[in-house]
């Protein structure tokens, strides 16, 4: 990490201000020959946490910030440029700092150097992410509390446990002869017991959390006119779907993100789901059905005025072996089909009518209710994506193989084998032991600038 970099850090967009941020050895003297402070001081000699106003070039006017190592987000000197936030000014000052000697700055890479230069561990840069891309209120909070170190906190709580125990362990199995407490299978139980609830509570958690930070792929579907473009619309709060009395208006898949208390819902309005001799409506009909296939949720909606048939029986059982709220819909029109036709499909059924604003409530509570997300606690520790679920998996598995080792009677090498490669997965997931493979697929997927 020799070299500066520089990247714009404010989003592609025309705004007030645009900031351009410069991070490395070279950070100063590099801004320094692009910013020429008012005054007769000079940017070099500018201490840490200072402001200065000045020119760039012939171009504008702006403010540069200077934070000198390793006292900044990247524990390397950096340089914030503040300029008005054209696009074209912004680009053009980039080009500037460029050309006076930095580097173009990769996905992530400023927060990168913050993990390298250990200013944060893996989990909480990858929280960095959470808080950009947070839709929600809830979202926000677990992702700030994860950059607090929620989760760090609650793996290192496991992890000094594993590490102690198997100290223990290797010092009583190599070293007979000195005074080493003996060891008591009872208290590792008791030890490794504990920890394996703690990583259980996380697995126990990612769906709720992942349904509040990342959102829920949600497939609206039923027969023709039952009132899925209606619920589209009450759930996005805006007309957003078309809504007729004629049959199959929907022809195509509407997609549209919607927060819904809680939850955040990727919503998908599908064609009505029945056998068309129309080509074009065909399509339509194939494509819902290929959504609902991949859904993470399904909200089937029913006409509650007509008995149910083949075509509502179809997608029933799509709901089986998936989390699904059964809609009985236009309830305010009297009702011919009873909830217990349809629970026994579905996780929730609920009778609505989807133009009544009222059943907003209703639907909101059944989702927090079916997503585990009704007592969310933001603080809490909370697994952010995949890699960090895996990796806690991973360690559940070889922690059962030394509950089962201590149970079965092994050896105290079997044991200590089995905590090791326990240790191993969350020494990974908090990047205290892992490879610059999976460093670089962590950053990958952020934002350049950040």
């Amino acid at each position: 990490m020799q070299d500066t970099i520089a990247a714009v850090s404010t989003p592609n967009a025309a705004g007030a201000i645009g900031i351009i941020k410069i991070s490395g050895p070279e950070a100063i003297s590099v801004a320094g020959r692009v910013f020429t402070p008012s005054g007769s001081h000079l940017l070099s000699e500018a201490k840490g946490y200072s402001v200065h106003y000045g020119q760039i070039a012939d171009l504008d006017e702006a403010i540069c910030l200077v934070f000198r190592a390793p006292h900044s987000y990247t524990g390397e000197d950096v340089v914030e440029i503040q300029c008005h936030g054209g696009l074209y000014l912004t680009q053009q000052v980039l080009r500037l700092v460029l050309k006076a000697g930095a580097s173009p700055a990769g996905p992530g890479e400023f927060t990168k150097r913050a993990f390298l230069n250990g200013k944060m561990d893996l989990s909480e840069a990858e929280s960095v992410m959470g808080l950009i891309a947070a839709q929600g209120e809830q979202a926000a909070n677990a992702a700030y509390h994860a950059l607090e170190g929620s989760l760090s906190r609650e793996i290192k709580s496991v992890s000094d446990t594993l590490v102690a125990a198997s100290a223990h362990m290797a010092a009583w199995a190599d070293y007979p002869d000195e005074d080493v407490e003996e060891l008591d299978y009872g208290v590792l139980l008791k030890q490794f017991q504990s920890c394996k609830n703690k990583l259980q509570a996380l697995c126990q958690k990612y769906d709720a959390g992942q349904a509040i930070s990342s959102g829920v792929d949600t497939v609206i579907v039923g027969r023709p006119n039952v009132g899925k473009s209606t619920l589209m619309n009450l759930l996005l709060g805006k007309d957003r779907s078309i809504v007729t009395d004629i049959a199959g208006t929907t022809r195509d898949v509407i997609e549209e993100t919607a927060v819904i208390g809680n939850v955040i819902l990727h919503l998908s309005d599908t064609a009505g789901l029945h056998t068309s001799d129309d080509p074009v409506e065909s399509i339509g009909i194939e494509m819902a059905e290929k959504r609902l296939r991949h859904a993470d949720l399904i909200l089937a909606v029913f006409d509650g005025n007509q008995a149910l048939d083949g075509e509502d029986q179809r997608i029933l059982d799509f709901c089986k072996d998936k989390p699904s709220i059964g809609i009985i819909n236009k309830a305010d029109l009297g009702n011919v089909v009873s909830e217990d036709k349809i629970s026994p499909f579905v996780t929730k059924c609920i009778t609505i009518s989807a133009n009544d604003p009222s059943s907003y409530d209703t639907l909101e509570h059944t989702l927090e209710s079916i997503l585990g997300t009704t007592d969310f606690d933001p603080s809490a520790a909370m697994l952010a994506n995949e890699r960090q679920l895996i990796c806690v998996r991973k360690s559940l598995d070889c922690l059962n193989e030394a509950i089962n080792a201590i149970t079965g009677g092994m050896t105290m090498d079997a044991i200590n084998v089995c905590v090791d490669a326990a240790l191993e997965p969350l020494l990974e997931l908090t990047g205290e032991k892992v490879s610059d493979t999976v460093i670089d697929k962590v950053f990958s997927t952020f934002c350049v600038g950040k």
